[in-house]
């Protein structure tokens, strides 16, 4: 468990973490929960972390002659972090994953888990949920993608399958987004750079 819901709607939602932890999630990572409709699990990525303050942090940011174990002490205090996840897909028990929008968002508290590797691989098989990272509002869509795209073709087991991945995941965000040229090419720079 990395984490447990703050708040959720059907598109996306907020879990609370600490920090120090070594496997809070990074910007793009596939993380998932659970709904209560059919014991799915939810699949989104991490597209906006915040580490919040408090009234010490505020205090030792702006003292004269704060010694490093002050700011230590402090860091070690589980600092909170909020991260918001676009949802990208569910799976219903053992049923193939469909990469669109769950029927209901997470329930409060329930946890989250970090995907591994070979999930990453399973769920970004099929590239449908490219289209919901396109039209997602409050996410920053072409970093995101580039980032989650970088992630998924690491996490396959050899050079050629990654380079494989890479240029059919172009060749999908190149039929999704041909209209416009200029936001294509940053993609695909932003992907293989």
């Amino acid at each position: 468990m990395i984490g447990k819901i703050l708040r959720a709607n059907t598109r996306a939602f907020v879990f609370g973490a600490k920090l120090p932890r070594n496997d809070v999630p990074i910007f793009g990572s596939l993380v998932k929960t659970r709904i209560q409709y059919r014991a799915a699990t939810v699949f989104g990525l991490v597209y906006d972390i915040v580490i919040q303050d408090d009234g010490m942090t505020k205090l030792l940011s702006v003292a004269d002659d704060v010694r490093p174990e002050d700011i230590e002490w402090q860091r070690n205090r589980r600092v909170p972090v909020e991260a918001s996840v676009l949802c990208v897909g569910y799976q219903e028990g053992e049923k193939p994953i469909r990469q669109s929008l769950p029927a209901q968002p997470p329930i409060i508290l329930d946890e989250v888990q970090q995907c591994s590797e070979a999930e990453m691989v399973a769920f970004t098989e099929h590239l449908r949920y490219l289209r919901l990272i396109l039209e997602a509002r409050d996410a920053p869509t072409d970093e995101l993608l580039a980032a989650n795209i970088r992630f998924a073709a690491e996490a396959r087991p050899s050079d050629s399958a990654r380079d494989a991945f890479t240029v059919r995941a172009g060749r999908e965000l190149t039929r999704l987004i041909a209209t416009d040229g200029m936001r294509l090419e940053g993609l695909l720079r932003r992907i293989c750079g």
